[in-house]
């Protein structure tokens, strides 16, 4: 026994001989992260790195990451114009991430601007550079509610007055980019589902409030809902419900954030998974899903390391359209793992099985061809 874990482990082995077609389009925030393993700083740059990431955006239907990379796009460009090639060659969007909560203030928003003429649109602009170099999109993180003391202290009129500040950074952002004669350029943004409230927040009426959402959807292409923290689906959709059916004119997208361990508002990676899917079921591609984050996300799945063990190859099935299926042992937890090349394998899924029956999962590798294994253990009880 390591770790806790019986290892009389049966893996079994499948080669993709087939592309498939994904049916989700996930987006994901892919952050910089300065010295952690799963940031940016660390996997831009280094190529064995950017396909491992690549291969798991694929096998988990990403279709949008929202990458942080600070200058590099200035200092590195040649580094950013080959990691935006691997993404659109794996049918990825890439936007630009900026995330600077004091740029909505208006002295502090010329910072904003600049930022978006020297690292996306000089870079767009480049002599030579191809369409697949290029970033096809910003994507701002400019959150009022992070300001600590100054959000937390502020009268529901003040607050009104910070989301005045937010409306006019995005009509700041879009004429900047007007001006720059890139009219159409997409501007996505991120957004709490409690800014409708008229009561945390001072709107005058709902007249009031229903124009601040009209006036931003007019500067953005799309928006993305952050109702983090929330555990059911039924919380999820109440917070989001008012922002889907009034929101016109933009894009709107509902995050879930990958919060999963002992403390986090999942408690097992199945619960998370089983979340995505209800919300996808729900909202179909009109609410397409959007994951908080590429690191939180791999920490979960690496938060409990599988043990090396004695290996048998066993059949399994490749259903139509996409799906494995291997049969699952009631009691035991099957870890799905993915490989371009039966070396550097990622893990994609973990589902504890509740009954001895076939489990089916969608690889979704798109065009893509590949070694898949699933690994099967049986947790010590307590």
């Amino acid at each position: 026994m390591v770790g806790g874990m019986k290892t009389a482990i049966p893996v079994l082995l499948l080669f993709m001989l087939m592309p498939l077609e994904a049916r989700k389009h996930r987006g994901v925030w892919f952050w910089k992260s300065t010295g952690n393993p799963y940031g940016s700083a660390a996997i831009v740059g280094v190529s064995a790195l950017e396909n491992q990431t690549i291969a798991f955006f694929s096998a988990q239907s990403i279709r949008r990451v929202y990458g942080s990379y600070g200058t590099r796009s200035i200092s590195e460009p040649a580094v950013i114009a080959a990691w935006n090639t691997k993404l659109h060659a794996a049918g990825m969007q890439s936007q630009f991430l900026l995330s600077e909560t004091s740029w909505i203030l208006p002295d502090n928003r010329p910072n904003l601007l600049n930022a978006i003429s020297t690292r996306i649109l000089d870079f767009n602009n480049t002599p030579g550079r191809t369409e697949v170099e290029k970033f096809d999109g910003i994507h701002l993180d400019l959150e009022p509610q992070a300001m600590g003391a100054t959000w937390d202290g502020a009268t529901p009129l003040e607050k009104r007055g910070f989301l005045i500040d937010l409306k006019n950074t995005y009509a700041e952002v879009r004429a900047h980019l007007v001006a720059a004669e890139v009219p159409d350029f997409p501007v996505y943004a991120d957004l709490p589902v409690w800014f409708d409230n008229l009561g945390s927040i001072g709107w005058t009426d709902a007249a009031d409030r229903d124009l601040w959402f009209t006036e931003i959807a007019v500067s953005l292409t799309g928006i993305s809902l952050m109702p983090f923290d929330r555990s059911s689906f039924s919380s999820i959709n109440n917070g989001v419900s008012w922002e889907r059916a009034n929101i016109s004119g933009a894009d709107v997208r509902v995050g879930l954030e990958a919060d999963i361990g002992s403390t986090g508002t999942w408690s097992y990676v199945p619960d998370f998974n089983a979340m995505m899917e209800t919300m996808e079921s729900a909202y179909g591609s009109s609410g397409a899903v959007d994951i908080q984050s590429y690191r939180q996300w791999r920490e979960a799945l690496a938060a409990l390391p599988l043990v090396a063990v004695s290996a048998v190859i066993e059949p399994v099935a490749l259903a139509l359209e996409g799906d494995v299926v291997f049969p699952g042992q009631s009691g035991w937890t099957h870890v799905i793992l993915q490989s371009a090349g039966l070396c550097s394998w990622q893990e994609i899924l973990r589902v504890k099985a509740v009954e001895t029956a076939p489990i089916t999962h969608r690889v979704g590798f798109d065009g893509a061809r590949g070694f898949w294994k699933v690994q099967r253990f049986e947790e010590e009880d307590p």
